[in-house]
């Protein structure tokens, strides 16, 4: 598993390396190093997002379930797995981007605490500047003396759950994981925090852009429904119309008429 980082750590480098000799900036190169990453698991987080839509959908019918077999364990899990097999849920589906990811982030800590040796020498002094000419937060390779990072990781990291959460009994992680990873941030190379809470503002970003489209997407198809509908309606209209002047043909002229 060590080789496997050092070879992702090593090429990560090497990305790192190439973005900055057309962005001589190593603030923006972590950003766009995280956009690259983000865009190559962008089907996965897809996926995690419609499985928690989809879940948060169906959680109604869900605590139906486990409050009829609360009794019952067994029968009560058997009832679940049903449930989602029925409605083709895959409950690892929400766990697979942070599965990649997580091999990634040890890699960049690894690159970040040492980036020479992973082949990052274009870098002089590794200093901050994220804005071209001021120098912010000095050298990302240690931990931000100031705690802004920190702060901003904690925040983004909160927004970020909060989108995504779909299981009220997981509240008390919306809050813990923030704190937990806010305190973790005080002591990270402050180029691995960036890249993180980067990485919180693109998955917020991209949810977002999801949702939209989603919501567009069930508009659209409501319209499509409540328009066959119509037609439909028309369509009967027009039928229950037409069987009226057969009707009407067949019986002729009503009382009082004349044939020719």
């Amino acid at each position: 598993m060590g080789e496997i980082i050092n070879t992702i750590a090593a090429f990560l480098g090497n990305i790192i390396s190439y973005i900055y000799l057309v962005v001589p900036n190593f603030g923006l190169a972590i950003i766009i190093l995280t956009l690259f990453i983000k865009l190559v698991t962008f089907p996965l987080n897809n996926k995690q997002m419609e499985s928690a839509r989809k879940m948060q959908k169906l959680q109604p019918e869900l605590k139906k379930i486990q409050q009829k077999y609360k009794d019952d364990k067994e029968k009560q899990n058997k009832a679940v797995s049903e449930f989602m097999q029925e409605n083709k849920m895959n409950p690892l589906a929400g766990c697979m981007p942070l599965l990649v990811q997580f091999p990634v982030l040890i890699a960049i800590f690894r690159l970040l605490s040492d980036a020479t040796g992973f082949g990052v020498t274009e870098i002089p002094d590794f200093s901050a500047y994220l804005i071209p000419g001021v120098q912010l937060w000095g050298n990302l390779l240690i931990a931000d003396p100031y705690y802004i990072f920190p702060i901003m990781s904690g925040v983004t990291t909160f927004i970020s759950q909060k989108q995504t959460m779909t299981d009220p009994n997981q509240k008390m992680l919306l809050y813990m994981m923030p704190v937990m990873i806010t305190f973790l941030s005080f002591s990270f190379p402050a180029g691995l925090v960036l890249y993180w809470t980067t990485n919180n503002l693109f998955s917020m970003g991209q949810h977002s852009l999801m949702t939209y489209l989603g919501k567009r997407k069930a508009e659209k198809t409501e319209k499509n429904i409540a328009l066959e509908k119509d037609n439909v309606n028309e369509e009967k209209k027009e039928v229950k119309q037409t069987k009226t002047d057969v009707k009407k043909m067949k019986k002729g002229p009503g009382k009082g008429g004349r044939r020719e």
